[in-house]
């Protein structure tokens, strides 16, 4: 039986235990759900913010009352969680057509990569669901996530592309990890209530109850009330985020990848006039982080060609936020708006490089809105094509290899990231110092990008000459490892050396030498 296959039994097995619970004496519950009177759901439940540790469960009823969430690693012990809920009132400025209660339940305490089934109930009785009641939190290993933006034409039928696209993703296998959407979620109207949920939640539904979006909002997202819908109903990562503006942009692990969601709109343009703190949250977030893989995204691509490539947001976005993130080492930065996809040359200080040395700029907006040509005679431009897609995007440990795929399920465009070590070029810092000098004894300090799969540390007798994957040679003789991380080593030199000095840091990605 595969894992689909089992978490779907598990989770009706889960269901009639959690629904016996309710019923059974002490459980502090006086309600049981076949008996109490049904609710009309109005927005079938759906995963935000999944974690290492924790995972958010929205949902919305027309009526209001207890809201909870029971949930199980084993179908069999259940914990339950009581949601906090708030009316939304038609009678309301730009508000839904009809009245409803949103719900959301913040799980905590969770394990790292476990499978769990939940139910979620409104005063006991059962809240329809539009796909199976299961979730993973992250941990580390490899995993997919799927990416795809500018989906919300919202033709409802079922041969539109967005429907069809839709289709595929909620077929993928493995089960994917987490979507990340790259903006304007809804079009016609404008991010308002009642369109997220006839071309958001109606269209996603099925994989959005047991896979969590993490979204950046786009131009259109923020048409209505300033992106007051689109806030209203995500709940994203807050960590460290100012919190005038949490839901906005933010960051998260999943595995050996470091994500930032940015929101280049009023944010961006807070930033740029000194007004806000976007820019300097980006550059120490990045700064931070002890990941292998940085992955960017926000709406407005700063590379891509076709209709919006002089989008004055994109201009802004390449002046201000490219060089943080280039100085960082962010390998991916991926974006929408342009209604196609295009992968550019990687670059790196204004300079075109290869895939493994550079960041590496890709544009993600065929996910079912009108479709805009792409000029590919530009010299930015390395691969493009005006066609409905969405991208699986697979994480092998320090390779990543992402795959477009059109509508009708043909792959299109495989590329594959492994980013090679390389020392830091920033002429502010020094990439290699040897402390007291060549001496027997002597540290020795690396700085740079891509130097270890992951961060490790040994406290032991004789330190290893191999760590996390990572080898450092002084005139090709190894030396021991005292710390290892994506930005710096740290080693001991036990031998003395004279005359010419040449160090490796080896990966199994390549490797950067150096003479000193």
């Amino acid at each position: 039986m595969n894992r689909r296959a089992f978490i779907t039994a598990l989770g009706a097995v889960a269901t009639q235990q959690g629904w016996n619970r309710l019923a059974s004496p002490g459980s502090g519950l006086a309600v049981n759900p076949l008996q109490s009177q049904p609710v009309t759901t109005s927005r079938y439940p759906y995963l935000q913010n999944v974690r290492t540790d924790r995972a958010s469960i929205l949902w919305a009823t027309l009526e209001a009352g207890l809201g909870q969430v029971q949930y199980s690693s084993d179908g069999v012990n259940f914990k339950t969680v009581v949601a906090r809920s708030r009316f939304f009132s038609r009678l309301d400025p730009g508000q839904p057509s009809h009245d409803y209660v949103q719900y959301q339940a913040d799980i905590a305490g969770l394990s790292p990569n476990t499978d769990y089934v939940y139910s979620v109930t409104v005063n006991g009785a059962p809240v329809q669901a539009g796909g199976d009641l299961r979730f993973h939190t992250a941990g580390p290993g490899p995993f997919n996530f799927l990416v795809l933006g500018d989906s919300g034409w919202g033709l409802a039928n079922q041969t539109t592309e967005q429907y069809m696209i839709a289709q595929r993703m909620l077929g993928e296998r493995p089960v994917p990890a987490m979507i990340i959407h790259t903006g304007d979620i809804c079009y016609n109207p404008d991010g308002t209530y009642d369109s997220y949920q006839q071309h958001y939640f109606d269209y996603y539904a099925a994989s959005m109850s047991s896979v969590p979006f993490f979204p950046c909002p786009g131009n259109h997202d923020y048409l209505f009330l300033n992106g007051a819908a689109y806030l209203a109903i995500h709940a994203v990562p807050t960590d460290s985020v100012p919190a005038a503006d949490r839901g906005r942009y933010y960051s998260y692990d999943w595995g050996n990848v470091h994500f930032v969601s940015l929101e280049v709109m009023q944010s961006l343009d807070q930033a740029v006039s000194g007004n806000g703190p976007m820019l300097r949250w980006l550059d120490n977030d990045l700064r931070s982080t002890r990941q292998f893989w940085k992955i960017v995204y926000f709406h407005q691509p700063p590379w891509s060609t076709g209709l919006n490539e002089s989008d004055p947001v994109a201009l802004k976005g390449r002046a201000f936020v490219c060089p943080i993130l280039e100085n960082n080492g962010v390998q991916i930065v991926i974006g929408g708006h342009n209604h196609s996809y295009q992968r550019s040359q990687p670059q790196r200080n204004k300079t075109f490089v290869g895939s493994n040395v550079g960041t590496n700029y890709i544009t993600s907006g065929g996910g079912g809105a009108i479709l805009y040509a792409v000029d590919t005679n530009q010299p930015i431009m390395a691969f493009g094509k005006s066609a409905f897609h969405y991208l699986r995007t697979e994480v092998r440990g320090t390779q990543i290899t992402i795959h477009a795929i059109q509508y009708d399920g043909v792959e299109f465009d495989t590329y594959t990231i492994a980013p090679a070590p390389a020392f830091s070029d920033d002429p502010k810092v020094t990439p290699v110092t040897l402390s007291p000098g060549p001496v027997a004894g002597a540290t020795i300090r690396i700085i740079g990008r891509s130097l270890a799969a992951e961060e490790t540390f040994l406290c032991t007798p004789t330190p290893p000459t191999t760590m996390a994957g990572t080898t450092v040679t002084v005139n090709g003789q190894p030396i021991q490892l005292l710390y290892v991380s994506p930005t710096q080593i740290y080693a001991l030199l036990p031998f003395a050396v004279s005359g010419n000095i040449t160090i490796r840091v080896t990966t199994a990605n390549g490797f950067v030498e150096r003479a000193i």
